[in-house]
């Protein structure tokens, strides 16, 4: 027999049933019992814990037969279990071993887990440690004095637990999971210098790096305003060690074959998983068989929590893991395949599909995708998923839709509701229900002191049974508990399907149950809660609380109260909290925001509300690009990536909506700097392109979108189409008579003439370009025609190239921003390496490649990887040249952009690649470069910087394969 304390205090049978103790008091036996596990617990000490000051008439007597009923009830559930509580002097003693407690059996895993030096399996015990917690300890005595002090100190150990568990995921590399992860536990514990370190540390290594100073400087004032101390020295000297971007701060390379995401794409589960045994081994046997499965159901029940449980169980079995896709967010059929591929990292930079793009990337992987949420673009997913399937024979996808997708060789697994008990129902039936189980667990998360108890069960098992087992319908009428008896709950619920029935007779049952759960989740609201909650379906993807401030108040609802409202959905489980870096985001799911989409409707507000929300966005994209180049540069480019699906919402209505067409042109072109520097280039050209046709008018705003899509276009490598839109810009420029779109087309055509191998032509309209743009006097567009000018005057042998780059360079450390200037660095290392100086060129290209590692700038660290094997080979050192070469393949591959095949690129490799390849022999040559191609991005980026790391080629060997001796 088993026993819990990690939660409610629980009984289970040796084969896991659980044991139902009858009577509030006889369960204080036993948590009392358990706390002084091992040890007698003298009756006046039960009677004085059980009774306090309301003493019955004859207290040992009353002692004896809670201790009676005890005995009978583990009796009754198991034959010998009654003998576990015995008499023993000077009061009673429950014998358990300590592997039977889960409090002991969690003290013994964080002890082996102590006792081993390996993360991986360090990271295992402790997460089954944690596993064994569900809840608060003895959470139904939490008010009681006899266990307080055994309850904080096993919250202690758990809290020191999740410390221990965090630290060795990030020595196995998982510092990207991690980020979301801590958000949610620093906030709540924000004085723990140990979590706060991990924090900072994790952050950083996810390119975060402002972020986890940010976190640091929180810390440090509270510390001073609430305790009065400084930072302890170890995290005085993490600070520092940031803040100097210490290599020692890098950690381990990330698991072979996944790169910094791979494993980590599928988000951690915030709440407990419950039931769903069966689906789960189908689930796993048809993944084992078919190569597209689809799981399919009824809005909110529970298609992808299974999909992500199993994602979870089966990714260990992919070499290139597990990634969820996320299609809620999403409205443009258009863009299903781009989404995909900037989930698994590919840039945006090719001028091929973004669907062939991913089908060629993915034809060597072996790796699983999670598409949820297919309905509402269903063709479009089915066509994708086709398409893949066809062309990637090891890859594997799991839908959610709540419809199949309609395609040869798809599996379908139903998702039904939970199993409800039937009526009437007992308390071990009501226990063994999964649906009970749910609610229960759920119920508890908001009400610690609530137990499942024989006077409960049957109207718990009312509630599960008329929402039928629906889990987001019973999750979201868990959360009235708190308000309501469990009865009220019921008859509630009753009167809400009555009035449902009524109306909606032809609606099938189900959706009828989470339209009324929905509905009386709505009534349970206020006023003003009801209206935030609709006003929030405009948001796609989630918000911040910046975004909700603006777009949803008006003097109905005031600024000033949005906060508390927010927070009062958050509680009533409408609106989910996201830990997300520094600012929390805020988001409703789907269910819930189509609810509230139609609530917005029929109130009349939903035009006014989109119009809001397009204008918030502008304003911000144009806020954006006015500080884009300066110290903030990182924090911008973070923050617009959070907040795509909003962007995208926003120029779609812009465009569709008659007289918003001149603010999307203006929007798309504003975000020229941001898809330059995310990679999005091939969306950004499509927004821009469908944005010019909708505003024919001869207007400056049109020869400046001119002009971005030209500079997206060049950085795409479709030379040939960029030059047409710069030639649309100069005339317009010329029309209009403004120098700004002049000196732009000229700096696009000179690099796009550059691009092609007409180097005359590129110096002299990048000469004429920067003659204007100097008296323009724009910082920003000088400085990028400073870097296009030095690459072409390098590769003309002009000697005034380092002139040219080291002015881009000082421009850009002027402005603090961060990633234009290691972008500079980059440009000042290719002159060098041209001009022989390889040590100089190696050290300004390895100042480049690290921020751009931190930011996830695929296309920067192409370019690096690539010139540090023209320096290797520069220096002599082949085989190592020959692995870069490799390596600089792969990312390009990832990239999709043909500018590292462009005649410019091709001319300066090829006296570097024919010197190795003539130093190693044909056969040698590409051995190596295979060695460098088959590494993940991570790990080549790793080499290129002769950081520590695993060995190379190692990492690119098959599991069980003997790895190639280390090259150079």
């Amino acid at each position: 027999m088993r026993f819990g304390v990690l939660g409610p205090v629980q009984v289970w049978t040796a084969g896991g049933e659980p044991v139902a103790v009858p009577e509030t008091k006889v369960r204080a036996v036993l948590a009392d019992l358990l706390v002084h596990q091992g040890r007698p617990v003298s009756a006046d000490r039960l009677i004085d814990d059980v009774w306090g000051d309301d003493l019955p008439a004859n207290p040992m007597s009353a002692l004896q037969l809670k201790v009676s009923r005890l005995r009978h009830a583990l009796e009754a559930a198991e034959p010998g279990g009654g003998e576990l509580v015995s008499s023993r002097p000077p009061g009673y003693l429950l014998s358990a071993e300590a592997e039977a407690v889960d409090a002991g059996r969690f003290a013994i895993l964080t002890s082996r887990a102590l006792e081993s030096a390996d993360p991986q399996v360090r990271a295992g015990l402790l997460a089954e440690a944690l596993a064994l917690w569900r809840g608060p300890a003895f959470a139904d005595f939490a008010g009681d004095d006899f266990v307080r002090s055994a309850a904080a100190r096993l919250e202690e150990q758990r809290l020191t637990t999740v410390e221990m568990h965090a630290e060795a995921r990030l020595e196995l590399g998982e510092h990207a999971l991690l980020v979301g992860e801590l958000g949610d536990l620093v906030a709540h514990h924000p004085l723990r210098e140990r979590l706060r370190a991990i924090q900072m540390r994790a952050l950083y290594r996810a390119g975060q790096q402002n972020e986890a100073l940010a976190s640091y400087g929180e810390l440090r004032e509270r510390l001073a305003e609430e305790l009065g101390l400084d930072p302890g020295p170890e995290l005085v000297a993490l600070h520092q060690a940031i803040l100097e971007q210490s290599p020692a701060l890098n950690g381990p390379a990330s698991p072979p074959g996944t790169g910094t995401t791979g494993l980590q794409r599928l988000p951690a589960e915030v709440t407990s998983f419950v039931g769903r045994g069966h689906e789960i081994t189908m689930g796993r046997t048809l993944l084992s068989r078919a190569r597209l499965v689809t799981l399919t159901g009824v809005g909110g029940v529970g298609k992808t929590r299974l999909a992500l449980r199993l994602a979870a169980e089966t990714a260990p079995g992919f070499r290139h893991g597990a990634w969820l896709v996320d299609l809620a967010p999403l409205q443009d059929e258009d863009l299903v395949a781009a989404t995909v591929a900037a989930t698994l990292g590919l840039g945006g930079q090719t001028t091929s599909s973004p669907l062939a793009h991913l089908s060629d990337y993915l034809a060597d992987k072996h790796l699983l995708i999670v598409l949820d949420n297919c309905e509402h673009l269903i063709d479009a997913c089915a066509n994708l998923a086709a398409t893949l399937l066809a062309g990637a024979p090891d890859l594997r996808i799991l839908a959610t839709s709540r419809q199949p997708l309609g395609i040869e060789g798809e599996s379908i697994l139903p998702v039904p509701p939970l199993e409800v008990p039937p009526a009437p129902v007992s308390l071990p039936a009501a226990l063994a229900s999964e649906a009970v189980q749910l609610f229960v667990d759920r119920v508890a998360a908001v009400c610690p002191d609530f137990t499942l108890t024989a006077a409960n069960s049957d109207a718990v098992a009312g509630v599960c049974r008329r929402l039928d087992g629906i889990p987001l319908a019973m999750e979201l009428a868990a959360v009235q508990v708190r308000a309501l008896s469990m009865e009220g709950v019921r008859a509630r619920l009753d009167h809400r399907f009555d009035l449902l029935a009524k109306g909606r007779r032809a609606v099938l049952p189900r959706h009828q149950t989470l339209r009324a759960a929905v509905e009386w989740s709505y009534e349970m609201c206020s006023a003003a809660e009801k209206t935030l909650w609709a006003r929030m379906s405009v948001f796609a993807g989630g918000c911040d609380l910046e975004a909700v401030e603006d777009v949803c108040t008006d003097g109905a609802l005031p600024p000033e109260s949005m906060y508390a409202l927010v927070a009062d959905l958050v509680d009533k489980s409408v609106i989910f909290r996201q830990e997300d870096g520094a600012q929390p985001r805020y988001r409703l799911l789907e269910t819930i925001r189509e609810f509230g989409e139609e609530r917005l409707a029929s109130s009349g507000e939903l035009a006014q509300m989109r119009a809001r929300h397009c204008d918030y966005y502008r304003r911000l994209i144009l806020r954006a690009s006015s500080e884009l180049f300066g110290p903030h540069q990182i924090d911008w480019l973070i923050r617009l990536r959070r907040e795509q699906p909003n962007i995208r919402t926003a120029l779609e209505h812009s465009l569709s909506t008659p007289g918003l067409e001149r603010g999307a042109l203006e929007a798309s072109t504003a975000l020229r700097n941001v898809w330059i520097l995310t990679g999005a280039l091939r969306e950004g050209s499509r927004w821009l392109r469908r944005a010019l046709e909708l505003n024919p008018e001869a207007t400056h705003t049109r020869a400046a979108a001119f002009n971005a899509r030209a500079y997206l276009l060049v950085l795409l490598g479709d030379i040939d189409a960029a030059l047409e839109a710069t030639r649309e810009s100069r005339a317009l420029g010329d029309r209009l008579d403004d120098p700004r779109a002049r000196a732009w087309a000229d700096m696009c055509a000179g690099a796009a003439w550059m691009y092609a191998g007409d180097l005359p032509e590129a110096l002299r309209l990048l000469q004429q370009a920067l003659t204007e743009q100097r008296r323009l006097g724009d910082p920003l567009s000088l400085g990028i025609t400073l870097r296009h000018l030095s690459m072409a005057a390098a590769a003309a042998d002009d000697p005034r190239a380092a002139d040219y780059a080291q002015e881009y360079l000082d421009i850009c450390r002027s402005r603090g921003a961060e990633t234009s200037t290691s972008w500079a660095q980059w440009v000042v290392g290719l002159g060098l390496i041209q001009r022989g100086d390889a040590e100089r060129g190696v050290a300004r290209i390895r100042e480049s490649l690290r921020p751009q590692t931190r930011t996830e700038d695929l296309a920067g660290e192409a370019f690096c990887v690539e010139v540090l094997a023209w320096a290797a080979a520069l220096t002599g050192e082949t085989e190592r040249a020959a692995r870069l070469f490799g390596a600089a393949h792969a990312i390009w591959r990832k990239v999709g952009s043909s500018l590292g095949e462009s005649l410019y690129f091709q001319r300066l490799r090829a006296p570097y690649e024919r010197r190795v390849r003539d130093a190693l022999g044909d056969e040698a040559y590409t051995s190596l470069f295979n060695d460098g191609d088959k590494l993940d991005v991570d790990d080549g980026v790793r080499y290129a910087l002769r950081e520590p790391a695993p060995d190379p080629c190692a990492a690119a060997a098959p599991a069980g394969d003997a790895a190639p001796p280390p090259g150079p």
